[in-house]
C-alpha cells in the first residue's frame, strides 16, 4: 500500500514517528531551497531585461557635453555618472588643468576612463602618455590620427572657439592621400611601440577620411593592414564609417582583434559622397545609422569598450541629449 492509500488515520500515525523539530526542519528547508531558486531567477531575468549593448557598460566621449564642461566641470561629470553612465572618454579636461586633478574628479563621481583622446606631439609623445596612465587609461587614442603628421595642436578640440573649431576640422576632414596614409601607419606603429613601453595601448578613431580610396582600396584597410597588430588597435566610430559607406561589423571580422572600442553616434542624414561635415547629428536612435544591427554583426568579437558621442546640430541641450543616449542604449537588450 502507497502512502496516499493509506487511511488518514495512519497518515497522521507516520508523520507522528518524526518529531515536530524535524518536520519543521524539512518544511524550512524546502521553502528556503525554493526560495534561493526563485532568487536566482529573479537575478537571471532581471540581467536579461537590463543587459546593455554586447553586455558592456554604456560609456560617454566626453566631448558630446564639451559645452557644459567648459562652464561647470565638476558639476557637469556628477550629472553624467548620475544619468547612469559607468565609463568615460576624454576629449580634454574642462575647466580642470591637469591629467591628475581630472582623475580625481572622475573617482569623486564614481566613473573608468578606460581611453582618453589625447593632445599629441609626435616630438614629446611621454606627455600624452603620462596623461593617458594619470588618467588611469589603457588606451591612448587619437580622435584624428592625421593629427600625427600635422602641425602640434594647442587646444583640444572642446577647448577651441567654435570658430576655431570649424577652421580645424575643415583640415582635418580632408581626405588623405595614398602617400598620407603610408606617412600615418609609420607614425602609428612608431607611437605604438612607445605606448607599449610605457604599458598603454596605442588605439585610431576614425572619421571619414580615413575611407578615402587609394587604387580603388579605402586607405583605412591599409592602416589595418601595415600598422603592428600587437601595438595598434582601432576605435571604430559606427557614425562616420556609415556615413563613408561601410559597415563597423564587416571591419571588425575582416581584421579580428583590431578593433577594440565603439563610438556610437546617429545622424539624421548626410549626403552620400561628400565628407562628414554634411552630417546632421542626432540623439542615438532617432537617426538613419542601424544599431541594432551593428551590435549583432559585432557581438562576440572582442569589442570592449563603447562611448556614446553625438555631433552637431543638437536638438536638445547637451546633457539632455546625453541622458535619452543613454535611455535608449539602455533599452536594448
Amino acid at each position: 500500500m502507497t502512502q496516499i492509500d493509506k487511511p488518514p488515520e495512519k497518515r497522521r500515525d507516520s508523520q507522528s514517528r518524526f518529531p515536530k523539530e524535524k518536520r519543521e526542519m524539512r518544511m524550512n528547508r524546502r521553502q528556503f531551497v525554493g526560495g534561493a531558486a526563485a532568487v536566482a531567477v529573479a537575478g537571471v531575468m532581471g540581467r536579461m531585461a537590463w543587459a546593455d549593448p554586447l553586455g558592456l557598460p554604456i560609456g560617454i566621449q566626453l566631448y558630446t557635453v564639451r559645452d557644459p564642461m567648459m562652464k561647470d566641470t565638476v558639476g557637469t561629470v556628477k550629472q553624467i555618472a548620475g544619468m547612469g553612465y559607468k565609463e568615460v572618454e576624454t576629449a580634454g579636461y574642462g575647466t580642470i588643468k591637469t591629467a591628475a586633478e581630472f582623475r580625481k574628479v572622475l573617482d569623486d563621481a564614481g566613473l573608468k576612463c578606460p581611453s582618453a583622446h589625447l593632445q599629441w606631439d609626435i616630438n614629446n609623445l611621454q606627455k600624452s602618455f603620462d596623461d593617458a596612465k594619470a588618467l588611469g587609461c589603457k588606451y591612448a587614442t587619437a580622435s584624428v590620427p592625421k593629427q600625427l603628421i600635422q602641425e602640434k595642436l594647442t587646444k583640444s578640440p572642446a577647448e577651441m572657439s567654435d570658430a576655431e573649431r570649424a577652421a580645424w576640422r575643415a583640415k582635418m576632414v580632408a581626405p588623405l592621400t595614398g602617400d598620407d596614409f603610408k606617412k600615418l601607419a609609420e607614425v602609428m606603429n612608431k607611437v605604438g611601440e612607445e605606448a607599449k613601453k610605457n604599458g598603454l595601448v596605442f588605439a585610431a578613431h576614425n572619421h571619414t577620411m580615413e575611407f578615402a580610396l587609394v587604387d580603388g582600396v579605402p586607405g583605412y584597410d591599409y592602416l589595418l593592414k601595415n600598422t603592428n597588430p600587437a601595438n595598434v588597435k582601432f576605435e571604430i566610430d559606427c557614425g562616420w564609417i556609415t556615413v563613408a559607406g561601410y559597415k563597423p561589423g564587416d571591419y571588425v571580422k575582416k581584421f579580428p582583434g583590431r578593433i577594440k572600442m565603439l563610438h556610437i553616434k546617429d545622424f539624421s542624414s548626410w549626403e552620400s559622397g561628400k565628407t562628414g561635415e554634411s552630417a546632421k547629428g542626432t540623439e542615438i536612435g532617432k537617426g538613419k545609422v542601424d544599431y541594432k544591427a551593428i551590435f549583432a554583426s559585432v557581438k562576440g568579437t572582442g569589442v570592449e569598450h563603447i562611448f556614446v558621442e553625438q555631433e552637431a546640430p543638437y536638438t536638445l541641450p547637451p546633457l539632455e541629449a546625453a541622458k535619452a543616449d543613454f535611455d535608449y542604449l539602455h533599452s536594448l537588450s
